[in-house]
């Protein structure tokens, strides 16, 4: 798939967002799904099998987030952030 630039620094954003909860450096597990479901839509990505396999990934997030907030159970929201981020860097590599 082709990407523009503006689509790929949004992808490579969602990617640091993931690296910097992973490190420690951002604590806000709520904020953070936010965020990468906004970096989504605002990529206007219109690959629809792109799209249903990215929200596999973040379903999981979104519903940690619904059921435990911010007293979330840190290892498995960074085992589902690492299955995201390989997705993300997997993906990546086939907008080039």
């Amino acid at each position: 798939m082709k990407m523009i630039n503006h689509q790929k620094q949004l992808w490579q954003n969602m990617i640091d967002l993931i690296e910097s909860y992973i490190n420690g450096t951002n604590n806000d597990f709520c904020d953070l799904v936010g965020k990468l479901e906004g970096a989504l839509d605002t990529s206007d990505i219109k690959n629809n099998e792109l799209i249903n396999r990215w929200y596999d990934f973040l379903t999981p997030l979104e519903i940690r987030r619904a059921v435990e907030g911010n007293h979330i159970d840190n290892n498995k929201a960074i085992e589902d952030l690492q299955k995201m981020k390989k997705f993300l860097l997997l993906e990546k590599k086939n907008f080039d």
